[in-house]
């Protein structure tokens, strides 16, 4: 990933920018202090316990604050969600469109067909690595700006982790896929690629700029944590979103896909965004 355009993220004179890197690096501040605890031998276990606590409070109120700012930059959630945000949402839908019409198009017609259709060729003589390569590149966008690598990544994340689950097997791949798309599994996926994707626009914008200030542990542990809030949120979501059989082709497909994005915005922030 590049580096120039993450150190200048936003537009400036804009004050959501400014409130989205203070709430940033608010996070970084406690993850320093939580460090300092620990590496403290002169506090007691329960006054650790005590600080600890707080530490957690306070880094809780700055990532719904981070998620909060990130919506607003988008210009809300209603225009991120609806693809008009000119800084946030367009590569995403286009990545989750290319992802379904994949898994659909393998559990329609098999993994064989559906790689002949979207330009791939035969299977044979081809290894799972081959395959893997070239949907990492179907499902992904151009790089030209924050948006499509943050798609691009999510996309990626999401192919390697479902490779592994099929053990680098081509016939288990493809049976894994269908089963995504006979069940609610499909829509579960999409839950996590959107979870990725908009950890992706923080970590773009902020991560090397936490590294530098706070050094790269602490930069790293950031990090670590906002993702795993994000996905955490989005895994609560998959729970409490009613299980249906969705039609996943044409317009359907396309508005639950809308369903699920806006449904992900709204569980990390506040509604009125």
């Amino acid at each position: 990933m590049g580096t120039t355009q993450r150190m200048t993220p936003g537009v400036s004179g804009e004050p959501n920018w400014g409130d989205l890197n203070k709430s940033i690096t608010n996070v970084a501040k406690t993850v320093e202090k939580e460090k300092q605890v620990e590496n403290n031998n002169n506090i007691s276990a329960e006054d650790a316990a005590k600080q600890f606590t707080r530490i957690e409070g306070r880094r809780n109120s700055h990532l719904k604050s981070a998620f909060n700012n990130l919506v607003r930059t988008g210009g809300g959630r209603s225009k991120i969600g609806s693809g008009k945000s000119s800084s946030i949402g367009k590569a995403g839908r286009k990545s989750a469109g290319k992802l379904t019409g994949f898994f659909t198009g393998v559990g329609s017609n098999g993994l064989q067909q559906t790689l002949i259709d979207i330009g791939f060729g035969s299977l044979q003589g081809k290894s799972f690595q081959e395959v893997l390569d070239y949907l990492l590149v179907f499902c992904s966008d151009s790089n030209e700006g924050m948006d499509e690598t943050a798609a691009n990544n999510a996309s990626c994340e999401i192919m390697r982790e479902l490779a592994v689950l099929a053990g680098n097997d081509l016939d288990k791949f493809e049976q894994l896929v269908k089963d995504y798309v006979e069940g609610t599994g499909l829509a579960d996926l999409l839950c996590k690629f959107w979870g990725l994707y908009i950890f992706e626009h923080l970590s773009q914008r902020f991560e090397e700029k936490v590294k530098q200030q706070k050094g790269v542990e602490i930069g790293k542990e950031t990090f670590k944590i906002i993702k795993a809030d994000i996905l955490g949120q989005v895994k609560v979501l998959n729970t409490q979103r009613p299980v249906a059989k969705i039609d996943w082709k044409g317009n359907a497909g396309k508005d639950e896909i809308e369903k699920i994005f806006d449904s992900v915005i709204k569980i990390i922030c506040d509604e009125n965004n």
